[in-house]
């Protein structure tokens, strides 16, 4: 039992803390402390995931752009996903012991193309002391990536004027046919590189201009036209006239047989001895060297001279002929019976090397060497090798059969060439092993294989040069002329190698028909243009 004054002491004790409110704060403090803490390691954590999500999503973007640069070329394509996984891991630091060790790769269709995207996905999963006391678990970010990419291409053309500023350095007239899919391309920077003149039928596949091209082209094709196109190139501009050995010997053609021709490495060595003698005249002379004037005596002398590849007489042999002498007398001083004379004696021996002989021909049979000129008049066969025509032409006319296998006609000092209608020609340019037994560098070989026709570029530039082929011409190789133009007119076929034309200028008239450059299967492969690749972060 409670006594009265203690109850009485008890309830004063409880008024006074209910109206006492001295620790209201400390109360709160420690109220809201779970809170603050919480919010404080909530935030550390949450730092700490944007910082992976930085960090990984950096390492993926750059994995794609590695990636789809590896795609741009076709000798990287097939490493594209080791390139991108290298570039991933290279940009991991926080990350790295707790990311996925390789990333997903593939390869993803973009704004409506195909396969033209590379993606790049990655993950990483860590356990942090708060989130996971609050969850149970770690946390994983994720990042994903895509880089699309543009491959470079390649522009090869079978028609190309190099002449850099002729307004209509390729002119098509009349109803011409250029229907070869092969590209033409014009390197001249004029207002209108390409130029149609009449109702011609085109498809060339791709036209290209440094300059501008015809409007018609544009209305009455549907080829892939690009004008003010930068980086247009002459395939062939670093490339030199040969000149091989044989060219030294130099020859005419003619319908009649001809005789055999030997060439050799010929040496001369021409000895010179003095000696000095005295007396009235040459028949009564007795050696002596004393009293001799200022200047002797003189030194004997021993000198050779070689002359490679010269004609010699057919029949030659190597080896030395015998020597020959030659004895002459001079006076140098004194009178009476005491003149003075000088006897020089020369000594002439002449030897032979690396004796050539090249088989006689029969009639209509040409073998290489340089020409003035080679104008066909009867049926003729062009042995293979390397053909020099200097100042005049190579020129094709009448009613004959003109065949020549891994031949190559190089035009100097204003050469041209005229191959007409009615003739039966089947041409074929050099290959590698050819051009290299021509004595071709195998360098030079690999860049030169295929050319027909190579004009030198120190040759004066002509209008004369034409093709005007029919049905039985067949023409396999690069008609080269950077200097001169040429008329294309009539047909032409092709059946082991591409035709290309490549001149300053080129002029396609209205009997133009040409539905193949090519043979089936195979492609013109000189590039005249080559576009950047690109590569662009999307996702």
């Amino acid at each position: 039992m409670i006594r009265p004054n203690l109850r009485k002491a008890i309830a004063r004790t409880m008024t006074s803390l209910r109206s006492c409110n001295s620790g209201n704060a400390t109360m709160l403090v420690a109220m809201g402390m779970p809170v603050l803490i919480g919010s404080a390691g909530l935030a550390v954590d949450v730092s700490q995931w944007y910082m992976w999500k930085r960090e990984l999503q950096f390492a993926t973007d750059q994995a794609a752009i590695a990636g789809a640069w590896a795609m741009t070329d076709s000798e990287t394509e097939s490493t594209y996903t080791t390139r991108a996984t290298q570039e991933y891991t290279a940009n991991l630091d926080i990350t790295f012991d707790f990311a996925d060790d390789a990333p997903v790769v593939a390869l993803a269709n973009y704004a409506g193309g195909t396969a033209n995207s590379v993606t790049v996905s990655a993950t990483a999963t860590r356990t942090l002391p708060f989130s996971s006391f609050l969850t149970g678990t770690g946390v994983t970010v994720a990042a994903f990536s895509q880089a699309s990419f543009n491959e470079g291409t390649t522009f090869t053309s079978c028609l190309i004027a190099v002449d850099e500023d002729d307004s209509g350095a390729i002119t098509i007239g009349g109803t011409a046919v250029m229907v070869a899919s092969c590209g033409m391309a014009a390197l001249s920077d004029a207002e209108e590189a390409i130029t149609v003149n009449g109702n011609p039928e085109i498809d060339a596949g791709w036209i290209l201009a440094r300059g501008g091209v015809d409007p018609w082209l544009f209305e009455n094709t549907d080829d892939v036209i690009l004008e003010n196109m930068e980086g247009l190139f002459d395939p062939f501009e670093d490339l030199d006239a040969p000149e091989p050995a044989s060219s030294q010997t130099r020859r005419t053609y003619s319908c009649e047989a001809q005789a055999d021709s030997t060439v050799a490495d010929v040496t001369t060595r021409t000895q010179v001895t003095y000696t000095y003698w005295v007396g009235r005249n040459t028949n009564s002379l007795t050696s002596s060297n004393t009293g001799l004037p200022s200047g002797y005596p003189r030194t004997n002398t021993d000198d050779s001279n070689t002359q490679y590849a010269y004609p010699v007489v057919n029949g030659s042999v190597a080896g030395s002929d015998l020597p020959s002498d030659h004895t002459a007398y001079v006076q140098i001083g004194g009178s009476g019976n005491a003149k003075k004379y000088q006897k020089t004696v020369t000594t002439t021996t002449v030897s032979r090397a690396n004796v050539v002989v090249t088989p006689g021909t029969p009639a209509g049979s040409v073998v290489p060497g340089t020409y003035e000129a080679i104008h066909i008049s009867c049926d003729t066969t062009f042995a293979p090798g390397i053909y020099i025509i200097e100042d005049g032409g190579l020129k094709i006319t009448g009613h004959y059969e003109v065949n020549g296998s891994g031949v190559l006609f190089v035009l100097k000092d204003g050469g041209w060439i005229d191959f007409a209608g009615g003739s039966d020609i089947t041409l074929t340019g050099m290959q590698v092993a050819e051009l290299i037994d021509a004595g071709v560098s195998a360098d030079d070989a690999n860049d030169l294989a295929g050319m027909l026709v190579f004009e030198d570029r120190e040759s004066e530039g002509t209008s004369k040069n034409k093709i005007n082929g029919n049905a039985a011409t067949v023409l396999n190789g690069t008609f080269y002329f950077p200097v001169s133009n040429i008329d294309f007119m009539g047909t032409a076929s092709v059946t082991s190698q591409c035709l290309m034309i490549a001149a300053a200028t080129i002029n396609l008239t209205g009997t133009t028909n040409m539905e193949s450059f090519c043979p089936a299967g195979s492609s013109e492969d000189d590039a005249v243009a080559t576009t950047e690749s690109t590569v662009r972060l999307v996702a």
